[in-house]
């Protein structure tokens, strides 16, 4: 009986190994209960052979089981390094995000780009409070530079919407809250300003209307917004 040691696998050197074994006892089953015979010299050489085998085959074992955790060690930190390198990416492409934004802002101050507005909406952020129904909204108005002047008014803010299944429209004084004044502004080239709005229970939004009135010397600007993309 003669094996090729190093053409076997795993789960092969494992069979052969419980085989050898099996072989083993019954060899030494056969010593026990049999007198001693010619064969006998045979036997014990075979056994011998056998006995190899299993060293063998047992180091062979050990040398794939320590393979197996240097594999599974080396599999390990390859994941560590992608995690790690998909977080960087994630916040490399991030502040690319916030600086584009910011020269955007800036382009539009400064009127380039062919951007040539006067009073308007920059941005709007809607965010999430502990209630469900209270949102704090983060408004930043812009002016072109050129103008180079102080400009003031008001901010209208109105919110549109389903309650009980029909369509409604609400102001400032129905989501405000409170007794709160309209939001104000008065700037020369932007502002920031930051509220709450309370929503009925039963009121479910889908639109934001925002509109600057700077007097009877501006036209009115109107800006419309989704809510979900707001909130997104």
């Amino acid at each position: 009986m003669r094996f090729d040691i190093s053409k076997i696998g795993f789960t092969e050197a494992l069979a052969v190994t419980i085989a050898v074994l099996a072989v083993l006892l019954f060899v030494v089953w056969q010593l026990a209960a049999s007198p001693v015979v010619p064969e006998v010299r045979y036997l014990r050489e075979e056994n011998d052979f056998l006995a190899g085998e299993l060293n063998t085959l047992k180091n062979r074992l050990q040398r794939m089981q320590a393979r197996q955790i240097v594999l599974e060690r080396e599999t390990d930190v390859m994941r560590q390094a992608n995690r790690l390198l998909r977080s960087q990416e994630s916040e490399r492409q991030a502040e690319l995000n916030r600086l584009q934004s910011e020269l955007d802002f800036y382009r539009r101050l400064a009127g380039t780009g062919g951007v040539q507005s006067g009073l308007d909406v920059y941005r709007v952020e809607i965010m999430p409070t502990d209630s469900g129904r209270v949102f704090q909204f983060v408004l930043t108005l812009t002016q072109n530079i050129r103008r180079a002047s102080i400009i003031s008014g008001r901010v209208r803010l109105d919110l549109e919407g389903t309650m009980d299944d029909r369509p409604v429209t609400l102001n400032w004084p129905q989501v405000s809250g409170s007794d709160t004044p309209e939001p104000a502004f008065r700037f020369r080239y932007f502002q920031q300003l930051e509220g709450y709005l309370t929503l009925p229970v039963d009121f479910s939004p889908t639109r934001m209307l925002v509109t600057l009135e700077a007097g009877k010397q501006e036209k009115p600007v109107q800006r419309s917004y989704g809510w979900s993309e707001l909130l997104n």
